[in-house]
């Protein structure tokens, strides 16, 4: 089934629905989702940092319905993902600091799923919430709904070959247990947008090496994104959410906002025959070349910090000159 993806219009109420959804405690909410869906193990894999009394399950839906009330929303474009994906491959490990981020509480949806999460059965992420929790910073990978279905329904065959049915369904009844019959609407959130998992990120430069490779990839790919969003290479339009779904906002809650920024890939820009990190009439040059895309530790001295600039691929040199390397370029462009 084809995908239709939310457009950024849409961000606000979704958000609005995603929280009401974490904040409801009843049988269709998020902690009790979370109970169903969870592995045994998934559901306390941060008893060990909670109060005594708060499971794991109730302690993500509360902190996931009082982030949401205080995210600054986003959506990146397919473009900005395509050259985030390029610019992760060469981002070394970095120690992520507040100040990196877009906001110190988001919702970030991609108009295209940027990658698969490995850890969360391959599935694609749609989106990622962040914010403070327990010490950390924490992420929270999400899938679109109707692709995480899509992909159940795939592997079903290949996954129940060998699985005896009354074994599977005692192992059904058993996890479902202290639902009864109708008590559950719907066993998949309105909202579009299935929870995959939550990561901590602990302060300071983050020990990756027993993390799984596509893990790690991931998360590269999204410190990517938030450099990226911050440099002059990106852009960032705010949209609001149209008229209905703003009054619908409103009725459900009056602190909402209905705005989401937009973030886009800057139309390229070139300056003829002058390499950005050289002053014209400096040199005297005899060929062009091709400078790959590459990131540059760049001072920021009134912050007192060193932090990642991605440098676009472009030709250096003098127009008019003999191109030498004979590598190829890909500029993305708008």
């Amino acid at each position: 089934m084809a995908v239709t993806a939310p457009t950024a219009r849409q961000i606000p109420e979704v958000r609005a629905d995603l929280a009401a959804w974490a904040a409801d405690a009843s049988r269709d909410g998020m902690a009790n989702w979370l109970h169903c869906m969870m592995s045994s193990r998934a559901r306390t894999a941060f008893d060990h940092l909670l109060p005594p009394g708060i499971s794991t399950m109730q302690a993500l839906a509360a902190r996931t319905a009082t982030g949401l009330r205080a995210a600054d929303l986003f959506f990146v474009t397919s473009d900005m993902t395509a050259l985030a994906h390029h610019a992760a491959q060469s981002l070394t490990d970095y120690e992520m600091r507040p100040e990196d981020l877009p906001a110190p509480v988001g919702m970030l949806v991609f108009e295209d799923p940027p990658m698969r999460f490995e850890a969360a059965g391959n599935q694609p992420v749609r989106m990622i919430t962040w914010g403070p929790w327990l010490g950390h910073l924490a992420i929270d990978y999400w899938s679109g709904t109707r692709e995480y279905l899509d992909q159940v329904d795939a592997a079903l065959p290949a996954y129940m070959a060998d699985v005896d049915p009354a074994e599977n369904e005692a192992w059904l009844r058993a996890k479902f247990a202290h639902v009864r019959p109708g008590e559950m609407t719907s066993i998949h959130p309105i909202h579009g947008f299935t929870y995959l998992r939550t990561t901590l990120i602990e302060p300071g430069l983050a020990d990756l090496s027993d993390t799984a490779p596509g893990d790690v990839a991931l998360l590269r790919l999204i410190q990517a994104t938030w450099l990226l969003m911050g440099q002059s290479i990106a852009t960032s339009e705010r949209v609001a959410a149209d008229r209905s779904s703003r009054r619908r906002i409103q009725r459900m809650d009056r602190d909402y906002g209905t705005e989401v920024r937009m973030i886009r890939l800057r139309r390229a820009r070139t300056a003829n025959g002058v390499e950005p990190t050289e002053t014209p009439g400096t040199r005297e040059y005899q060929h062009r070349w091709v400078v790959r895309g590459h990131w540059r530790n760049q001072p920021y001295p009134s912050l007192g910090i060193t932090r990642p600039l991605w440098i676009s691929p472009y030709i250096a040199g003098p127009d008019g000159l003999p191109l030498i390397g004979g590598e190829k370029v890909m500029v993305l462009a708008r």
